[in-house]
């Protein structure tokens, strides 16, 4: 598992929301409302980590221009 810490919830909160629509699935965490979990499967192939990955960064990058 690993967490993503925000200094808003809100980007928190977007990037969940937008990850699910782009088939990618994240979690909030329960006792940190600016934090984003990621836990992949133990089965997952290099390729699809570096799909994640990009998936991500591409939603942090319209949230930051939005912002």
């Amino acid at each position: 598992m690993l967490a993503l810490i925000f200094e808003h919830s809100e980007i928190a909160n977007e990037l969940v929301l937008t990850a699910a629509k782009s088939h990618l699935i994240l979690f909030w965490l329960l006792f940190e409302p600016c934090a984003v979990r990621i836990s992949p499967p133990l089965t997952i192939s290099r390729n699809e980590i570096e799909l994640g990955c990009k998936k991500i960064i591409k939603i942090l990058n319209k949230i930051q221009k939005s912002c």
